[in-house]
């Protein structure tokens, strides 16, 4: 299946006959896709959405995706501050437990729940191609399956009608530095626009030289002190994208998208800490990412049928080399240390929508999806190959129903659906662990009541779940470890069940246009309250092992506590822990008026859990107490002024309040973040007449230059987020 897919999105981004006319699909910053080609403006929507336009990603100015979403109520980022490896997060949950999609492709976070398997993220994407971000906060089960507790990021590229006015075709060159990290990417965009066709094809390369932060000088702990990251890192992408218009109801979509990821020479584990106490240590990390889809859409006359046939191939392969070695007296302990693996998806999805006119007004939609997923991974140690995850194989299958409809003369607006899933997973090397398989309904209800022209309501409740991931079942290792060498070892879970969610949420709007001091003004408080049971973490497990060789809990020691012996062995093995409740409210506001335009948000909120693992103690507390994970509450403030046909120029402020709301256990070790206040400016230069395919855009971000820390929990010996980061980007079009 994988040749034929990517064969058909060659053919159809090749050939291009004249048959019918060329239909206009431009993405809208203002309409929210709520299923199948089912969409409501952003302000009807019963639910906490942000969008982004290509102007807004544009002012960002990043190579790296993850810092323009920072800018969104409830969206920061998790992991490194390392180009390239952090990765986004929505309400304190990222890796597998948000969806995030490319032109409607799935691009997959492979993780065991400790640990992403390939430390570089997924999102090999220039931000360039992107011409619209939509982020859905909360449970989206209903739309895109499993996977999608936390919410989902779903991204749009560019065409050819979106350089063009006309039929023709150009050419974009752009080149981009920044100066936190030394970086530089070159892009270029060839595209054609006819009658029946619209292609595109895009190029770029990115990279990235040592890092940037602030230090502070008078902390006594050497880490927090650099003001620097050592780094090597790059990538490349080629995208070839068409649209092909070869009947007045029919046309076809393909695209292959290809990136190749590297980051050389990095501190063990990405943690400073260690590259600074062992600088004889390093790592490798190598990515490559290759995705080829095709999408057949007709569309009759008729109302009954918009139908999509759409079939991808996705295959993500990476690399992972630890080096060097590190000092124990007179020896040195080598890490010298390989392993390689690749993942592999395919699937195909049938999606129809009818609409109908009568006593009530509503659009049907009906998806079937099925996708197959393989995994392989294994490891060179001293010239031994060994399985970690091993080898194993997932299926899916889905169906889903949504509705949406209006009542009581258009002022109610309700979308309600229904989604059941059915999936498999099994090993190819772990056999005696069996497989796992489960099935799982997903329902979601949305009502939003349009009480005047300007206010409306919302109330909403939907259910997500997310099935256990492959190397979360099946991750098998033992290695030698703390206080006297105990042994530290994961088995396989066979048994994991899927986390499952309920989300309520509640709020309302305020919308008013061409008034006499507003050309628009939007705002939207959104109140919410989640809880996901059976939530799946790496407990740290430690036990002692008697005559019998049965497992009793253990004293991390090194001496005996309250009479309980130490334990001699711990388990990291992935396991149903408990409950993660979460709680808070997100605003957002939009002003225009005149040259003015300004852009205000809020998000709060608080996370408990109860079955967090101990990692000091080395045992599990169904206590509830606050979630280490969980973000500090933000506030956005972005303002932009057109001061002529060719000059804009903007101003932001992020300032996160401190997140001091944990454990006593992390706050006596120096855990939580203080109060920041982050502050950027950007310029944009538009040329005009013979340069109006001119642009120039310059930024600060950082300012002041001030440290500053990222919840969750990040500990006062960390590296602060980016320094004071100078920007300029140039393109010009022909």
């Amino acid at each position: 299946m994988k040749y034929s897919a990517i064969c058909l999105c060659i053919s159809a981004a090749i050939h291009t006959q004249a048959h019918a006319q060329l239909k206009k699909t431009s993405a809208d910053e203002h309409i929210e896709v709520l299923g199948h080609k089912i969409t409501a403006p952003n302000h009807d929507v019963a639910a906490s959405v942000s969008a982004l336009s290509s102007d807004d990603i544009k002012r960002g100015q990043s190579a790296d995706l993850t810092q323009i979403l920072k800018a969104l109520p409830g969206v920061d980022i998790s992991g490194s501050v390392t180009p390239l490896s952090a990765q986004p997060s929505i309400r304190g949950l990222y890796g597998e437990r948000i969806h995030v999609s490319v032109d409607s492709i799935k691009r997959k976070t492979d993780s065991d729940g400790s640990q992403n398997i390939s430390t570089i993220g997924s999102l090999g994407v220039d931000p360039s191609q992107l011409k619209q971000i939509q982020v859905l906060r909360g449970a989206d089960s209903l739309t895109v399956g499993s996977g999608a507790i936390g919410g989902s990021i779903r991204m749009v590229t560019k065409d050819a009608e979106d350089y063009l006015d006309n039929t023709g075709i150009g050419a974009q060159f752009s080149v981009q530095n920044e100066s936190v990290s030394d970086s530089m990417n070159r892009s270029i965009n060839v595209f054609q626009l006819t009658d029946t066709t619209d292609t595109i094809m895009t190029m770029s390369h990115v990279e990235y030289d040592d890092i940037d932060v602030v230090g502070a000088q008078n902390h006594k702990e050497v880490v927090a002190q650099t003001d620097k990251i050592i780094n090597q890192s790059e990538r490349s992408n080629v995208a070839l994208k068409n649209t092909w218009y070869f009947h007045s109801q029919h046309y076809l979509k393909s695209k292959i998208d290809y990136s190749k990821t590297k980051s050389v020479d990095q501190p063990y584990d990405q943690r400073l800490s260690l590259g600074i106490k062992y600088p004889t240590l390093m790592e490798d990390y190598k990515n490559d990412y290759l995705e080829g889809m095709v999408n057949y859409s007709y569309q009759p006359v008729s109302a009954l049928i918009d139908l999509d046939i759409q079939a991808f191939y996705a295959k993500k392969t990476y690399d992972k080399i630890t080096k060097g070695y590190i000092p124990r007296g007179d020896k040195k302990v080598s890490y010298d240390k390989q392993s390689y693996g690749q993942s592999k998806r395919h699937g195909v999805r049938l999606a129809n929508l009818s609409q109908f006119d009568g006593f009530v007004s509503h659009k049907l939609a009906v998806e079937l999806n099925y996708e197959h997923e393989s995994f392989d991974q294994h490891q060179f140690e001293e010239q031994i190959r060994t399985s970690y995850y091993g080898e194993s194989n997932a299926d899916s299958l889905s169906i889903s129903i949504i509705d949406q409809s209006q009542f009581f003369n258009r002022k109610l607006l309700v979308t309600a659906g229904l989604r059941y899933d059915e999936y498999q997973r099994r090993t190819n090397t772990f056999k005696p662990f069996g497989g796992n398989s489960d099935d799982a309904t997903s329902s979601e209800l949305g009502l939003t009541y349009k009480a005047t022209r300007h206010v409306n309501f919302y109330l909403k409740t939907a259910q997500a779940f997310r099935a256990p991931s492959l190397q979360e079942l099946y991750k098998k290792d033992q290695w030698r470890c703390h206080i006297g060498g105990k042994i530290c070892f994961s088995e396989p879970q066979p048994n994991l069940k899927a986390e499952k969610s309920t989300n309520y949420e509640g709020g309302f709007g305020f919308s008013i246009e061409n008034q006499r001091y507003a050309d628009t003004f939007h705002i939207k408080a959104i109140y919410f309250n989640n809880t996901i049971d059976d939530y799946i973490d790496n407990i740290p497990f430690m036990y002692y092992l008697d005559n019998a060789g049965n497992k009793h809990f253990g004293s991390p020691g090194p001496k005996p506590t309250n009479g309980i012996p130490v334990a001699t062995h711990r388990d990291y093995s992935a396991k149903n822990i408990g409950r993660l409740d979460s709680e808070g409210f997100e605003v957002e506001s939009h002003y225009q008026y005149l040259n003015t335009s300004i852009y205000l948000a809020y998000s709060k909120m608080n996370m408990d859990v109860m079955g967090v693992p101990n990692f000091f103690l080395g045992n599990v507390d169904y206590t509830k107490q606050p979630y280490s994970e969980a973000p500090a509450d933000k506030l956005t403030f972005n303002s932009h002024y057109q001061l002529s046909q060719s000059l804009n120029v903007g101003f932001q402020i992020r300032h996160y309040r401190s997140q001091q709301r944990l454990s006593e256990q992390y706050l006596q070790r120096g855990y939580g973040t203080s109060t920041a206040t982050v502050y950027n400016f950007n310029g944009h230069y538009q040329g005009n007449g013979q340069l109006s395919g001119l642009n120039i855009r310059v930024s600060v971000d950082n300012i002041t230059n001030k440290r500053y820390l990222r919840a969750p929990a990040s500990s006062a010996t960390d590296p602060s987020e980016l320094g004071r980061n100078y920007k300029l980007a140039l393109s010009y079009q022909f």
